[in-house]
């Protein structure tokens, strides 16, 4: 079954419109019909089922036969610290850890980050990383969509930081001894919020990882080799899920 996100106003009462773009792809594009059925989310974890009732030039309308329970989502909320790195990589964090069941991803730059974003810049690539976790979140069957970002400097992103609650994990090469499985059966209970750092090429400096320590911060490994920084999240995403049931 075809899956759309549309903005929360595109709901009113039993019925759903969809906007002039999703209306020609479903109708010049999938060739769908009145009366089909399709999965409607608003992006904030309300999913309906909802019938196709008329198609006009710049508009889809359907009614809503059914609200659908959020099965996709998980009960921990994951957000992802990713220092800024070079290239397209973060389009690929963004992807494959949407698909894993992030809740965030906010990219951050650090003293090693090769890449530096002014205002401008990074507005416009906000938009497209955001519509990247939009259509990764239709392609995994989500209910939501993955927040992406603000964009933060390192000031900045300490501020916002100390103002989270939940376990916030730095993965650190130089960890020597916790290693990420273990700090998560260490927990008395399960975390209803987890945030992960994670440094850009070249990793985080030690200043850095001591100021994240200050405000609660444990840093941990991810084993015993050295993962890319378009690896770690995704591997720490998995581990988290995988030992909180969340990949059952």
């Amino acid at each position: 079954m075809r899956r759309f996100f549309v903005a929360p106003e595109a709901v009113q009462d039993d019925m759903v419109q969809f906007d002039a773009e999703l209306a020609r792809h479903m109708g010049k594009v999938l060739r769908l019909n009145v009366g089909e059925q399709v999965t409607v989310s608003t992006g904030d974890g309300t999913a309906y089922l909802v019938e196709l009732t008329a198609f006009m030039k710049d508009a889809v309308t359907g009614r809503i036969v059914e609200r659908i329970e959020n099965l996709q989502e998980t009960a921990i909320e994951v957000v992802l610290y990713q220092g800024m790195p070079k290239g397209d990589k973060l389009e690929l964090i963004i992807q494959k850890c949407t698909e894993l069941g992030v809740s965030a991803v906010i990219p951050v730059e650090t003293s090693r980050s090769v890449v530096h974003l002014d205002s401008s810049k990074a507005g416009k690539k906000l938009e497209r990383w955001q519509k990247i976790a939009q259509e990764a979140s239709q392609q995994s069957k989500r209910v939501q969509v993955p927040t992406v970002g603000p964009y933060y400097n390192w000031k900045q992103f300490l501020k916002h930081l100390s103002e989270q609650n939940g376990l916030t994990i730095v993965f650190w090469e130089d960890e020597q001894t916790q290693s990420l499985k273990a700090l998560l059966r260490s927990q008395a209970e399960k975390p209803q919020r987890i945030n992960l750092v994670v440094g850009p090429e070249g990793g985080l400096s030690e200043d850095e990882v001591e100021h994240l320590r200050a405000l609660g911060a444990v840093s941990a490994s991810l084993g015993k080799r050295i993962l890319r920084t378009e690896t770690a999240g995704m591997a720490g995403i998995s581990i988290v899920m995988y030992e909180f049931d969340e990949l059952a």
